[in-house]
């Protein structure tokens, strides 16, 4: 039986992320989710907002990169402070919150929270979260907790 994550994220945090996307536009804004897995869920605690490294400048209006070495070294300073990486955000600019194919294509890991906002005309809107299925074969949506 598999067990479907609920993200947790505080409101400041989730309007940090939503004025990321809304200052990425109209490009794709990205970024780690840092926190802790408990009793199935992915809580975050805080996040690293990253530059969109896509190469192709024009593309980067329905795609995202994660620079590598960025990566590694935020995992390292989270695991300094206790935290992990739970998920991955980012922006759809004009787009619905929904996981699309390439996100598919470009998912990294099975219990990671894929985190993605509405980036409306530059204001960010709603934001849905994700689960990749463990054969990697989609996404199931998964329940957002927004605390204090």
């Amino acid at each position: 039986m598999v067990e479907w994550h609920m993200l947790i994220i505080p409101r400041s945090i989730q309007e940090q992320i939503q004025a990321h996307g809304a200052a990425s536009y109209p490009y794709e804004g990205c970024g780690l989710l840092l926190g802790r897995v408990e009793n199935g869920r992915n809580i975050v605690a805080a996040i690293h907002p990253t530059q969109n490294v896509w190469p192709v400048e024009e593309e980067k209006r329905e795609r995202f990169r994660i620079d590598e070495q960025e990566w590694i070294q935020v995992e390292m300073e989270a695991m300094r402070q206790g935290l992990d990486v739970v998920g991955v955000f980012h922006s759809h600019p004009d787009c619905p919150p929904e996981a699309s194919p390439r996100d598919l294509n470009w998912a990294a890991f099975v219990g990671y929270s894929y985190l993605i906002t509405e980036i409306r005309a530059g204001v960010a809107k709603d934001g849905r979260s994700w689960q990749l299925l463990p054969d990697r074969s989609g996404f199931v949506e998964e329940e957002i907790g927004i605390g204090g």
